[in-house]
């Protein structure tokens, strides 16, 4: 810088001290105290920031070691366009799917404590006035007439949801017969035992009694079933036996194989028989009357009866006195019950016969006329209606 120069300068700073001088004042002790606490409290601040930093640095540091790579973003192919610099549009992200997860079907298997434990609503019975549908507990063993056993259980997945239902064989017993059904058991969404639907039940005139249930891998139930029920006499040596298979449709269940009816059963007959009534003579020189009972049997069923016994019920001191009685075998009885075994009678058959009688009894009265089919212990006959095995008619 030349003297000039400096001249110059340090005239326009004389200039300047000198305008602005008495506008100048020096700071005060109030002053300051004010500098000195806004210093405090901006230190206060950048050590409090300090802090947090220290604090935030290592957690943030940790969670970066443990976070997942991001994924590669796949590489964009540039499009050409007019400008060489406009930029490519970035794609637009898929929707998020608003589908919640599958809900899996609840499972079926109910153990045989579990079951005996619940009280199920139960579909109606055959029709009876002992065993009635609605909630019912069903028991173990029998105690009390109307009790409902459990009979038998099979496992699988029978409406095809994926998940084993229950299938139960049920019994309600009356002495040692009554009606049985085959339900399917499942849980609702809270677990609670509920009825899926009934697969199939006894039956009159049958199938009155159901043995056994199966569940084969295609979800098909299968029932084994009698024509007859024990009891009265009856074993289940006797019955006809079949395997009927049944199918979930969505609403109920449908046969889809084996029988769908029973044929005749080679051990019962239907047997019916009817009298006239008796008209008693004059008395002879011994003081006896004799007369005349007209009697048919009908066999009503499609199987032979190869031996029938026919008993008149009468009055005291009645006895047989011919007529037809040669054609019973071992011909007329000699004292005692008046009874005639004939056979065979086949199926529609009829047989008439006019047996003679005599009594020295002049009192009037009512008789009974029953015929019963007669088998062997090897190979028995029961008459499958008896209520149509008697006949009542008078004799005067």
């Amino acid at each position: 810088m030349t003297e000039l120069e400096d001249i110059l300068v340090s005239g326009e700073f004389a200039a300047f001290r000198e305008a602005y001088a008495p506008a100048v004042h020096p700071a005060g002790t109030t002053a300051v105290r004010e500098t000195v606490r806004r210093r405090r409290r901006r230190t206060a601040v950048v050590t409090a920031a300090a802090v947090v930093l220290a604090v935030a640095i290592p957690v943030g540091a940790k969670a970066a070691l443990h976070r997942p790579d991001p994924a590669p973003r796949p590489a964009q192919t540039a499009t050409p366009t007019p400008s060489e610099t406009s930029a490519s549009p970035t794609p637009t992200p898929p929707a998020p799917s608003t589908a919640g997860p599958t809900l899996a079907a609840p499972d079926g298997r109910i153990t045989r404590s579990q079951l005996l434990a619940a009280r199920i609503d139960l579909p109606d019975w055959r029709p009876g006035p002992v065993c009635t549908a609605g909630p019912t507990r069903v028991a173990g063993t029998y105690r009390n007439e109307g009790d409902v056993l459990l009979d038998g259980l099979a496992y699988g997945d029978v409406d095809g949801d994926g998940a084993v239902e229950t299938v139960a064989l049920l019994r309600c017993l009356i002495f040692q017969s009554g009606p049985s059904q085959v339900v399917v058991l499942d849980r609702d969404s809270d677990g609670r035992i509920v009825v899926l639907d009934q697969v199939t039940r006894s039956e009159t005139p049958g199938p009155q009694w159901l043995l056994a249930v199966q569940v084969t891998g295609q979800g098909r139930v299968r029932v084994e079933m009698a024509d007859i029920g024990p009891g009265g006499g009856w074993s289940l040596d006797w019955s006809q036996r079949q395997w009927r298979g049944y199918r979930w449709t969505g609403k109920g269940f449908t046969q889809v194989d084996g029988p769908t009816s029973f044929g005749p059963n080679r051990h019962l007959v239907d047997l019916t028989v009817t009298a006239g009534d008796v008209a008693w003579g004059p008395k002879d020189a011994d003081g006896i009357r004799t007369g005349t009972s007209t009697v048919t049997v009908r066999n009503l069923s499609k199987v032979p009866a190869r031996l029938v016994e026919l008993h008149l019920r009468m009055q005291v001191g009645t006895t047989a006195d011919g007529g037809d009685w040669s054609a019973c075998q071992g011909g007329p009885p000699p004292k005692g019950p008046i009874t005639c075994r004939f056979g065979p009678l086949g199926p529609g058959e009829q047989r008439t016969f006019r047996f003679g009688l005599r009594n020295s009894n002049t009192a009037s009265g009512t008789g009974i006329a029953e015929v019963t089919p007669i088998g062997t212990d090897a190979d028995p006959l029961f008459d499958s209606a008896q209520e149509n095995d008697e006949d009542r008619y008078t004799y005067r």
